[in-house]
């Protein structure tokens, strides 16, 4: 009987080892911690590695509240300061969702290679560039090659809205299956996790405290972090600011509305309108025109010897200029331009969309159908006129139809809205710069800024698009930097009020 009990104990204690000690194993202890790793692209001038850039991979949870389960791995890159005492770093995120940190802000950031930024952040600061989960440099990234190839396959086609829509849906379809066949869980694929990413990745990195900069989607994920982190964030500065939970339906709505603000400015206008009369009605009479009879253009692939055929259709034209409507307000001479039959711009979109062959659409599908408001096409309101403009920006990527789609396609769980709401007001200063003309961030959203954030300054930039960093770079980067440096209090505005729109005449 004894050498049963003894038996019996020793048996309990072995089953409770192995118990503990497997415990042990699964714990991840790699879990936050920066691997130094060759850079998976080449370097601007003047950048070595180990010396004045660092690079490497950081393993973060697939799901935080689960730290012993699944993991994803995220890039980041360190340009450390070149000061003695430097002050909180500045972390900085790009828009889309979908385009790459590291391709956005490692060239501005490489001194001797285009210097600016480079030249006002690092005297101060460390700078931190993370490439979030997701995007192209992660693993695994949410670029859909299916759908670029789609899109690229299509260039040369004459095909409707529903054909488009087809031949996109296919493509996304195809992309969901290899996503599943790879063990891609799009629900982990949202701001909640990626701000836990970046509060963890800067803890393991030294920081207790940081600066953020967010341009575009970029600003939703800053606003993400000071919720979920207020007293990690020193200051933010929102370039292109969008607040949390703006309803993705009114996308198309917005771009219609901001369109239409174009040609009533144009209208009122006598140079203006002396140099393109009626231009709204022509341009949705074209629209429909070449729909019925699509004009084709000779381009040359960039980077490439390829020559194709593009076939230019009201619907993808409407998308051009609702691109083109991010960039600039100059709306009305790109127009004239097109009719006229001026297709430098066809040219130039081309090599744009060669650009975004990186940008991972699905991670910006993951991120806007997971978090924003859910909507049905009842409550989407178009503009009877502008019909075909709505299908050729839906087609593109932005309407509530394509959403609708995608988000079947995908089945991409909603956060819980407790966990997006903010939860009162925050101290924590906030710099917003936005244009007064930007198709898709009205001015009536500056009012939810102002209710959420105690120390909020906002400011439209007359004749500015989407990005006045890009686009009113002198003004902008100087208040940029300055608030930067002392968030206690406004920055100097007054080359605010220098910017107006004033059209652009065709001088052809």
């Amino acid at each position: 009987m004894v050498h049963k009990r003894i038996y019996f104990s020793v048996s309990i204690l072995l089953i409770l080892s192995l118990t503990f000690s497997g415990c042990k194993r699964f714990v991840n202890e790699e879990i936050g911690k920066f691997r130094e790793a060759p850079c998976p692209f080449d370097l601007p001038e003047g950048l070595v590695l180990g010396e004045n850039f660092k690079f490497g991979y950081v393993t973060v949870p697939e799901f935080h509240n689960d730290p012993n389960g699944k993991t994803v791995e995220v890039a980041v890159a360190i340009f450390p300061s070149t000061s003695d005492n430097p002050a909180p770093p500045l972390v900085l995120n790009t828009g889309g969702p979908g385009e790459s940190n590291m391709d956005n802000f490692i060239p501005p950031l490489a001194v001797r290679h285009s210097g600016r930024l480079g030249e006002l952040v690092l005297p101060h600061r460390d700078a931190v560039i993370i490439e979030l989960r997701g995007l192209r440099y992660a693993k695994p990234n949410l670029i859909s090659e299916e759908l670029i190839k789609a899109r690229y396959d299509m260039m040369d086609e004459d095909l409707s809205y529903d054909e488009m829509f087809a031949i996109q849906t296919k493509a996304l379809e195809e992309t969901r299956d290899r996503f599943n066949r790879e063990g891609v869980n799009l629900s982990a694929f949202n701001n909640i996790e990626t701000a836990a990413d970046i509060a963890m990745i800067m803890t393991n990195l030294g920081y207790e405290k940081f600066s953020m900069f967010g341009s575009s989607a970029g600003t939703v994920l800053a606003q993400h972090v000071i919720r979920d982190y207020p007293d990690r964030v020193s200051c933010a500065i929102l370039n292109a600011g969008v607040p949390i939970g703006t309803k993705i339906s009114d996308m198309v709505p917005d771009g219609i509305r901001s369109l239409k603000r174009i040609f009533d400015k144009c209208e009122g206008e006598p140079d203006c309108l002396n140099a393109y009369p009626d231009l709204e009605n022509r341009f949705l009479n074209f629209l429909d025109s070449i729909n019925k009879h699509p004009i084709t253009v000779p381009i040359d692939i960039p980077d490439t010897d390829e020559k194709r055929n593009y076939v230019l259709n009201g619907h993808r034209l409407a998308g051009m200029i609702m691109t083109y409507s991010y960039f600039s307000p100059q709306v009305p001479l790109l127009i004239d331009q097109i009719m006229s039959g001026d297709y430098t711009f066809i040219h130039q979109f081309v090599g744009y969309q060669s650009i975004m062959s990186t940008f991972a659409d699905v991670l910006g599908y993951s991120v806007f159908l997971s978090e924003y408001p859910a909507f049905t096409l009842s409550d989407i309101q178009i503009d009877p006129n502008y019909l075909t403009f709505a299908k050729g920006v839906t087609v593109m990527g932005l309407g509530g139809e394509y959403l609708l789609v995608i988000d079947t396609i995908f089945n991409i769980p909603k956060i819980d809205q407790k966990l997006i709401e903010p939860q009162g007001s925050c101290d924590v200063p906030i710099l917003v710069l936005n244009g007064l003309y930007d198709p898709v961030i009205p001015v009536k959203l500056d009012a939810i800024f102002r209710n959420r954030f105690n120390n909020c300054y906002i400011y439209r930039f007359d004749g500015v698009a989407h990005s006045p960093v890009d686009f009113a770079e002198e003004c902008a980067i100087a208040m940029f930097f300055e608030f930067l440096n002392d968030p206690s209090k406004a920055p100097e505005s007054s080359c605010v009020d220098e910017y107006h729109l004033e059209f652009e005449i065709n001088d052809k």
